[in-house]
């Protein structure tokens, strides 16, 4: 069979779910058909919790052991002066009981534990148990419209502006306390901003210059501080200081390791200072890793000076120890469906199908509840000139730069059977990029598709002079060069990457380009990305907001996106990068909700019919939580303003004694 008959016959069988036929490609987005079942009651902001001191607080009884044998502080003293009080009205099951242990499984592997060097905990939930940011976005997926005013509180419990919105300035939390009993204050965000945000030799998650051209930051006192600003900025600004970009990490341990203060540091002895062995890191969250056996499992045990109580005064988190089963991450949708984990943002489609039949039975031990569309696979060129390494190098870069190369490759793939590739139904829907259908900025009369049209891309390589020149069915570079042979770094333990980038190989064949695809361990994946130290990647990227990991797609600052960074201070703009700049900027600066929504239209829109990305396809995902597992709200999403990990607030999960599951460490807490 004539593979592009044999693929047109697929897009006719999937064009089926979306209600089109094969004629009827065009440059509008095909009709959607969701698959998310959500359903649940909007709350205020100020209903999920609060900041206020109670009359008296209870622990985790073995802490209240360790207290009574000299070992702890008693818990009032190791709490804040007004901790974050969550509210029983908004927990699904009401107030908990301390105890048990929460599974995980992820397919990542703990980097190592200095996150504002841009070091990641291995994903799957891990960074977020030890980090705490300055203020929060998972929970707001359950807030009503009108209460959408910016991020919720965390460390920082109130933050107010000047007249003309030029001067942020920040309170935090007094008394809040590192799980090695050190005080938290204004001197770790100091360090946070100065010695690793801005300091352009630390590969900080916020990179220089991205807040706000000429932000600065000044200490006032120990609890108070304050952002000045070159021109007028607004509350969505504010959004930028949540996870993953806004936590800071323990000054007094990590400041001598720092170059600025030791001598004898380097940039990378100061990345590499805390290792994933040397255990138990000092963090702010609510648990502390006491074990990393690499490729097996992490362990992590609750932190007795946690910050967080329930309205009847039980310190939180409820869960005394936490699992995290190093595997893949096929196989932590398997182990939640078997049981044998207890929670799972199901992302991999090609587990779809199974995973809900078997959930759907009356034994299943698990619930699973499909969300919007908040998945999207793309692929990023680099375009830095500045960076190739050679002729070929700099060749491939020239062509990435232009626009109609940019789309011959949209217009080459055939997003439906992209799609098929990795699941059968009606799970996958086409993505030309930007802001994915579930986010609550997508607009899709501002969003270009580029129908699957090998002809026109053809036309389009034909015009760009790329010929095949030595008759070997492959196009070469201008000038007599090589095959043009695009190589493409993917993540190798993601199934549903390699099954995509397969069938675009495929596809790119057909008009004369070679993929090169080379996977990558999970380790060195996240360095390549966020070091622009590629030709080609493709990765699952989720623009849902646009304030959350900015730099993966937006020109938000000097070194953003991550694939168009400069070398040296130079850069070449593309010529609508400037525009988009704007548009960024208005959206983080207006206080007019329609301005805003413009300033969103014409992102996608700008990114969309410039194939700034080449996106292929966006999925759902599902969320799976094992029954035992108590506050779990049923409406969270997968991902929304954050991941479920945040948006399920795991610090007030909990299980009934009688069924929960025997700890590996009772009775102790990280010892320093």
């Amino acid at each position: 069979m004539n593979h592009h008959k044999m693929k047109m016959a697929v897009l006719g069988a999937s064009a089926c779910w979306l209600g089109l036929t094969v004629a009827t490609a065009a440059d509008e987005m095909p009709p959607e058909k969701s698959l998310a079942g959500l359903e649940y009651e909007l709350i205020g902001r100020d209903d999920i919790y609060d900041y206020r001191a109670l009359d008296s607080y209870s622990e985790a009884p073995f802490l209240t052991t360790l207290v009574n044998e000299g070992k702890l502080p008693p818990v009032a003293e190791r709490l804040p002066k007004e901790p974050i009080v969550f509210k029983t009205a908004a927990m699904s099951d009401g107030i908990g009981t301390h105890g048990g242990v929460f599974r995980h499984v992820i397919g990542g592997r703990p980097e190592g534990w200095n996150w504002m060097a841009g070091q990641h905990q291995g994903w799957g939930g891990i960074n977020m148990a030890v980090q705490e940011c300055l203020v929060r976005q998972g929970p707001r997926w359950q807030i009503k419209g009108e209460d959408q005013t910016g991020p919720l509180p965390n460390l920082a419990k109130s933050w107010t502006w000047n007249d003309d919105r030029t001067q942020l300035t920040m309170n935090l939390m007094e008394g809040v306390k590192w799980s090695d009993g050190e005080p938290f204050d204004t001197e770790d965000v100091r360090f946070w901003w100065e010695d690793n945000v801005e300091d352009k030799n630390v590969s900080s998650r916020l990179p220089a210059g991205s807040l706000a051209d000429g932000a600065k930051m000044e200490v006032i006192d120990d609890h108070t501080f304050r952002f000045t600003f070159d021109k007028p900025q607004s509350e969505t600004l504010v959004e930028s200081l949540a996870y993953i970009q806004g936590c800071p990490g323990p000054s007094h341990i990590l400041k001598d390791k720092h170059p600025k203060y030791n001598s004898d540091a380097t940039y990378e002895s100061y990345t590499n200072t805390l290792p994933n062995d040397l255990l138990p890191p000092v963090v702010l969250g609510a648990w502390v890793p006491v074990v990393h056996k690499p490729d097996e499992l992490v362990v992590m045990r609750r932190n007795p000076y946690y910050f967080k109580v329930d309205e009847n005064g039980q310190q939180l988190p409820y869960y005394n120890e936490m699992h995290f089963r190093l595997s893949t991450w096929g196989d932590r949708t398997t182990q939640a469906v078997a049981g044998t984990g207890d929670f799972s943002n199901m992302e991999d489609p090609g587990n779809y199908v199974e995973a809900l039949r078997q959930s759907q039975s009356d034994d299943s031990p698990v619930k699973a509840q499909f969300g919007p569309r908040v998945l999207s696979w793309r692929l990023d060129l680099n375009l830095s000139e500045e960076s190739a390494d050679d002729d070929v190098d700099l060749a491939l870069r020239k062509l990435f730069r232009n626009k109609d190369f940019r789309l011959a490759l949209s217009h080459a793939l055939d997003r439906n059977a992209v799609g098929q590739s990795i699941a059968r139904g009606p799970f996958a829907y086409p993505y030309t990029g930007g802001y994915a259908t579930g986010s609550p900025y997508y607009d899709a009369a501002s969003t270009d598709y580029h129908p699957f049209d090998q002809d026109r891309a053809n036309a389009l390589l034909d015009g760009l002079g790329l010929k095949d020149t030595d008759g070997n069915g492959l196009r070469n570079l201008p000038d007599g060069g090589p095959d043009l042979a695009i190589d493409v770094q993917y993540t190798a333990g993601r199934n549903e990457d390699r099954k995509q980038l397969d069938a675009m190989t495929s596809l790119f064949a057909e008009v004369g380009i070679r993929l090169l695809p080379r996977g990558i361990d999970e380790a060195n994946i996240d360095t390549i990305r966020t070091g622009g130290n590629y030709t080609a990647l493709f990765q699952r990227r989720n623009l849902i907001v646009p304030t959350r990991e900015t730099c993966e797609s937006l020109p938000s600052g000097d070194a953003c996106p991550y694939f168009h960074q400069p070398v040296d201070g130079k850069r070449a703009l593309l010529d609508f990068e400037p525009e988009l700049i704007a548009a960024y900027e208005t959206f983080i600066t207006s206080e007019d909700p329609v301005e805003k929504a413009n300033a969103t239209k014409d992102m996608q829109r700008l990114i969309t019919e410039n194939a700034y990305v080449i996106g292929t396809v966006q999925a759902p995902a599902a969320l799976l939580v094992n029954k035992r597992v108590r506050n779990a709200h049923p409406g969270t999403p997968v991902f929304m303003y954050e991941w479920a990990e945040d948006g399920v607030i795991r610090e007030r999960l909990w299980t009934p004694a009688d069924q929960q599951l025997d700890e590996l460490f009772p009775g102790t807490v990280a010892e320093y």
